[in-house]
């Protein structure tokens, strides 16, 4: 994204009029030509009006003014302008570039896996991140990665285990946290199992039913995710990439 710092002075009292002015007209001018509105700002006595918009590189911020003259948005908009130019003392763009990758996601994927060994006992972890409970093995995706080499990463950095991925079992989605959870059934074809230095204290396969899951696991949210995993509801997942169309892995 290509970042651009617009500074608008205005005169005492003018504040309400632009205000007004860019919500009617700009904002949605600029979004109908693919530009982005990262956040708009007013100091305290609100004379001063902060604006960073994102464009899609140079070039679309170049051409920007003069496609925008084009737009029925802006020829409509033109009698308000005149009006609500005259309160404003200057503005300034400024190119901006940043200083590092801050971005908090909006949505956070994790993945869980769900293995069980011959006596049908299930594998659970004490992560040294939530060391209060035991839980399936999982975490977060890495930048990039897909669900399923997340999924079988987790497995093998918290479990010394290596796992092939066989299915969806259960999806969920934590509004509060912003947290979306996929749930995979999974079958080890390798690795030792062992506590893992700097991941897991404990790890080892305990048999987990609905009225003892509580000695075990002490946050709903994972005992809640342990028995509807048991269920052994197949969900349907398909993992693709596009340009061109491709199904990379199906579960039905």
């Amino acid at each position: 994204m290509f970042e651009v710092k617009t500074e608008i002075k205005i005169i005492p009292d003018g504040y309400e009029s632009t205000n007004r002015y860019f919500h009617k007209h700009v904002l949605n001018n600029y979004l109908e030509l693919g530009v982005t509105l990262v956040g708009r700002w007013v100091n305290e006595d609100k004379t001063i009006i902060t604006e960073i918009w994102g464009y899609l590189d140079e070039q679309h911020y170049r051409d920007f003014f003069e496609l925008r003259k084009q737009t029925k948005h802006y020829q409509n908009s033109l009698p308000d302008k005149l009006a609500n130019d005259k309160w404003i003392i200057s503005k300034k763009d400024m190119i901006i570039t940043p200083t590092g990758d801050y971005k908090v996601d909006l949505h956070i994927v994790s993945t869980n896996v769900l293995i069980q060994n011959n006596q049908g006992e299930v594998l659970l972890v004490r992560s040294l991140h939530r060391s209060d409970t035991l839980e399936m093995p999982g975490g977060r995706l890495d930048k990039d990665e897909d669900m399923i080499t997340g999924a079988i990463r987790e497995v093998k950095e918290e479990t010394g285990l290596d796992v092939e991925i066989k299915g969806l079992l259960y999806s969920s989605h934590n509004k509060t946290s912003g947290v979306v959870n996929f749930t995979f059934l999974g079958e080890v074809v390798g690795g030792t199992l062992q506590n893992r230095e700097g991941e897991t204290t404990d790890v080892g396969y305990y048999a987990i039913t609905k009225d003892n899951i509580s000695q075990y696991v002490h946050r709903k949210v994972s005992e809640d995710r342990i028995l509807k995993a048991l269920e052994m509801k197949m969900q349907k997942f398909d993992l693709y990439e596009n340009n061109p169309f491709k199904i990379i892995t199906s579960f039905q």
